[in-house]
């Protein structure tokens, strides 16, 4: 087993059981020290995938060979940002400004939305990726393509987030207003069909 991806499973199964004993103990600096070293073994998964090109936590130099380049780059990115954001996590409960955090973003989700829009692009791009290659004309019709078509409903999922993500940081009020009216058009537009 390569040593850094010990080092990226032993960070976030330490941490994991950190957390777990801390709940269970009633230790509140140990549950957030617990997150912060899961976020760290995430991140340090992330960057290993950025620096190598090829897929985070891969045990051996010859596995996910298929997916090394541009795949291997998404997801590294991804996990990357899940790092980040258990690390801010940990320091939001250590500085006891989690539950502000929470409220402000409950008011304003922007940020949370806008990246949930980048996470679905994501995604949407893997899934209009061929890593392994094939090219028979079966798998292109049966597989691929519907994976195509999925993958594109996903970018333009993420895409719509961002968009409402933007659209609820410069005008709030305009944005609320108009999530809250989804459920009513929604209902119209299936009595409708």
């Amino acid at each position: 087993m390569r040593l850094l991806a010990f080092l990226q499973y032993a960070a976030i199964v330490i941490g994991s059981i950190g957390m777990l004993a801390a709940q269970f103990f009633g230790i509140a600096k140990g549950f957030n020290l617990g997150v912060f070293v899961a976020g760290a073994g995430f991140s340090l998964a992330g960057f290993d995938a950025l620096a190598t090109r090829r897929m985070p936590f891969r045990p051996s130099d010859d596995v996910y060979e298929n997916y090394a380049g541009t795949p291997a780059v998404i997801v590294g990115l991804m996990v990357l940002a899940v790092g980040a954001a258990m690390i801010g996590a940990a320091y939001l409960l250590d500085t006891e400004r989690w539950q502000s955090t929470l409220n402000y973003l409950m008011r304003r989700p922007a940020p949370l939305v806008a990246a949930g829009g980048l996470f679905l692009i994501g995604f949407g791009v893997l899934m209009l990726l061929n890593p392994q290659g094939r090219s028979s004309w079966v798998w292109r019709i049966l597989v691929y393509f519907p994976r195509v078509l999925v993958g594109l409903v996903v970018i333009a999922a993420g895409l719509a987030l961002i968009g409402i993500g933007a659209w609820e940081w410069f005008d709030s009020q305009a944005a609320h207003a108009f999530v809250r009216s989804l459920p009513k058009k929604l209902e119209l537009l299936i009595s409708r069909v």
